[in-house]
């Protein structure tokens, strides 16, 4: 159904009826999921079209209930220039570098426009801001490399857990992606990246993110690392079933799996944290991503996993993480996208971390708010150790032995 609708405005915009498209959108309400889509849509076109006022209508829609929308303000600069309206394309641009700073193209516009302005000692700042982004950036970082047993082993327990990584990834029936009222066919690329949002998969997170974790469970497994196992954000739940299928297949006795999640999508941006306003996120409006407790535990319950030895903390991080201080974890993996959450995350329970445990964050390469919450966190801490890219999403660090890592001095 939303599938046809944009199809059906697509249609109407090439064939240049712009009032057919306008009362399609009429209809298409903001609670719809096509809605933002339907926006961008119809924005472009009518720009195409050459009807800037049409489409500044339509962007200024898109604001009110968007702010932070980046390519509705790249639109407006491009209008307010065309128009000659140099001072607003230059303040529209400004604000998009303040939320997008890493991104070079948005950066060199913004100092062009500046530079038109005469605003020479701006534009130089944006210009250094993003470098000094770039230099941060995952692709900067040295990439993990799997060095366990190639794909394919033969060992049961390498069997099973294979098969698993393949199940919970739904690399077995292929399910189509989902996002934004948008129907999308199943890409092997995507899925083994994690770049599609599955429609029946019981994670989002890839091939390799899952094949990186079980290493990192694997691991501590073998070289005795205490602690448990918990993940900050777990969707419908297939990063923690395969921590458990990990711990069930190496005959772990004891460790306990810790999924902590709000089980009602993501919160709002959080006012404590003034980086939240920055986001260019809206994923609190994105019902695909609020999965209830009991279908995560069904889940778990349809691979045999369910049992005391997973422990679901329930409530939002801030509220819930504070009762596992005591706690003793051995692999912290984050996934919470937000500044605030990864923030509570690492604040709450950092402490909790074994020596040589291991640190993951998900979002790293693709959400600035949680980069930016892990930068911080880590300078706030004094935290040394060398982060690594598991992809061009997550990065990983190892927690060095009390009082830091004698060969490098790293903490």
């Amino acid at each position: 159904m939303n599938t046809d609708v944009l199809a059906a405005l697509r249609d109407r915009l090439a064939a240049g009826d712009v009032n057919g498209a306008q009362s399609l959108l009429r209809g298409i309400g903001i609670d719809h999921p096509a809605w933002l889509e339907s926006r961008r849509l119809a924005a472009h076109g009518l720009l195409a079209a050459s009807d800037p006022a049409g489409a500044r209508a339509i962007l200024d829609e898109v604001r009110a209930g968007r702010p932070n929308s980046p390519w509705a303000l790249q639109l407006l600069a491009r209008i307010a220039s065309a128009e000659g309206r140099p001072d607003a394309a230059a303040a529209l641009l400004s604000r998009l570098q303040e939320l997008l700073p890493d991104n070079a193209e948005i950066a060199m516009d913004c100092a062009q426009m500046l530079r038109t302005l005469g605003e020479e000692s701006r534009a130089a700042a944006v210009e250094a801001e993003q470098a000094a982004w770039a230099r941060v950036d995952v692709a900067t970082l040295p990439l993990w490399l799997d060095t366990g047993l190639p794909l394919e082993a033969s060992s049961p327990v390498d069997l099973y857990l294979d098969l698993l990584e393949r199940t919970v990834s739904n690399d077995i029936y292929r399910d189509p992606s989902f996002s934004e009222g948008r129907v999308g066919e199943y890409s092997e690329v995507l899925r083994q990246s994690g770049r599609d949002l599955p429609m029946v998969a019981h994670t989002m997170i890839g091939r390799k993110r899952l094949r990186h974790l079980r290493r990192m469970v694997e691991t501590v497994l073998a070289e005795n690392v205490p602690g448990d196992l918990i993940e900050t954000g777990v969707w419908r739940g297939g990063a923690c079933i395969l921590m458990r299928g990990v711990l069930a297949a190496h005959g772990d006795p004891r460790r306990r799996v810790f999924a902590a999640d709000s089980f009602r999508g993501l919160p709002p941006p959080d006012p404590r944290f003034l980086e939240d306003a920055l986001t260019t996120f809206d994923f609190h409006l994105r019902p695909e991503l609020a999965v209830a407790r009991a279908e995560v535990e069904e889940n778990f319950a349809r691979y045999g996993l369910l049992d005391d030895r997973v422990v679901f903390v329930e409530g939002l991080f801030r509220d819930t993480l504070p009762a596992l201080a005591t706690q003793r974890f051995a692999v912290l993996r984050l996934d919470g996208d937000l500044y605030s959450s990864t923030m509570d995350a690492l604040t709450l329970l950092y402490d909790s971390v074994s020596p040589g445990g291991f640190v993951i964050v998900d979002d790293y390469g693709v959400v600035l708010d949680a980069r930016r919450a892990v930068l911080d966190f880590r300078a706030r801490r004094g935290v040394e150790a060398p982060m690594t890219a598991v992809d061009g999403d997550a990065v990983f660090w190892r927690k060095p032995a009390e009082g830091g890592d004698p060969a490098t001095g790293a903490r």
